[in-house]
This record gives structure tokens, C-alpha cells and sequence, in this order.
């Protein structure tokens, strides 16, 4: 995978993936002050779904390779 094209699609690929993980940091952060000032944070459902740009991310980050490849395949 030394295309130029492939290399670009991994990189944004990958760019996304960490756009997501810091995302899932925002959202869970008014909870993480809330918990350091012993106030009750929100519900577990609330919390799961502030969870999910998290595991989206790693998934995508997991399968970037993959991913890039399969995108640019009619480029090369």
C-alpha cells in the first residue's frame, strides 16, 4: 500500500477515528467533574451513549488499514 492515494484515505481515515475519541473525551467530561465534586452524574443509558463515538473510533482505527485499502483499490 505505497499509493499516494492510499496513504492519503489512511491518513483521513485515521484523522476521523481521533476526531471521534476526542469527541467521546468532551462528552464525558462535564461527567468526570461532576464525579471529582461528588455530584451525581448522569444515568448509566446516558453515559453508554456518550460511549459510543469512543468505540466507533477504535473500530474504525482497528479497520483503517482495511478500510483504505478497499477505497482505493480502483486508483492503483
Amino acid at each position: 500500500m505505497t499509493s499516494p492515494y492510499a496513504k492519503a484515505a489512511l491518513f483521513t481515515i485515521r484523522l476521523v477515528a481521533c476526531g471521534l475519541l476526542v469527541i467521546s473525551g468532551a462528552l464525558y467530561s462535564p461527567d468526570i467533574f461532576l464525579y471529582l465534586s461528588h455530584k451525581p452524574s448522569s444515568g448509566p443509558v446516558m453515559l453508554a451513549l456518550k460511549g459510543m463515538p469512543m468505540v466507533l473510533g477504535r473500530v474504525v482505527y482497528a479497520k483503517s488499514k482495511a478500510l483504505a485499502a478497499h477505497l482505493t483499490k480502483d486508483l492503483e
